[in-house]
């Protein structure tokens, strides 16, 4: 059964693919003129879903980072200023709040997995710019941004976590 990964990249879909080799995965990219208008990760990642017609079992994904009391830092980053930003808050310990919203197919109900990985902000931003806020987080226990990572082919048990899960809801586990 084809899965589409709406809004995703080639990257990410690698990463996926290594968590979860069954998945029949196809990326997709959001409707013309859609925006993602919602600040926080679960209901953009759900807004892409409901945006996008499909009746394939599909899922999107969004990140925030978060300092460790849960303020966002989107505020704080444009896509002009990621060395300021790192420069301003390097080594700040940080979370990154990964959210997946999930749809069978045939199925009206929208399902979210949570995954939250603990970290610090980057020095500088490392890692392609297609992975975006990745680039700008270290997990713990790393010494490479998140981006760094996924480009060279390692998965994170946070994202692992995540993957499997959704495999579950999409009952392929």
């Amino acid at each position: 059964m084809p899965v589409v990964f709406i809004d995703g990249n080639d990257l990410r879909a690698a990463e996926i693919r290594a968590i979860v080799p069954a998945l029949d995965l196809r990326v997709e990219a959001l409707q013309t003129g859609f925006a993602t208008s919602a600040p926080e990760p679960e209901n953009k990642a759900r807004d892409k879903v409901l945006a996008h017609q499909v009746t394939a079992a599909c899922f999107a994904e969004a990140v925030d980072l978060t300092t460790m009391d849960g303020k966002s830092l989107r505020l704080e980053l444009d896509s002009e200023n990621e060395t300021r930003f790192c420069k301003w808050w390097r080594e700040t310990p940080a979370q990154m709040q990964l959210r997946v919203a999930v749809r069978r197919e045939g199925s009206p109900e929208i399902h979210i997995v949570a995954a939250t990985c603990r970290g610090r902000i980057a020095d500088k931003p490392f890692g392609p710019l297609i992975l975006g806020w990745d680039r700008l987080f270290v997990p713990d226990d790393y010494d490479d941004t998140l981006a760094q990572l996924t480009a060279a082919g390692e998965v994170t048990p946070f994202r692992r976590d995540a993957y499997a899960q959704v495999a579950k809801t999409l009952g392929l586990a």
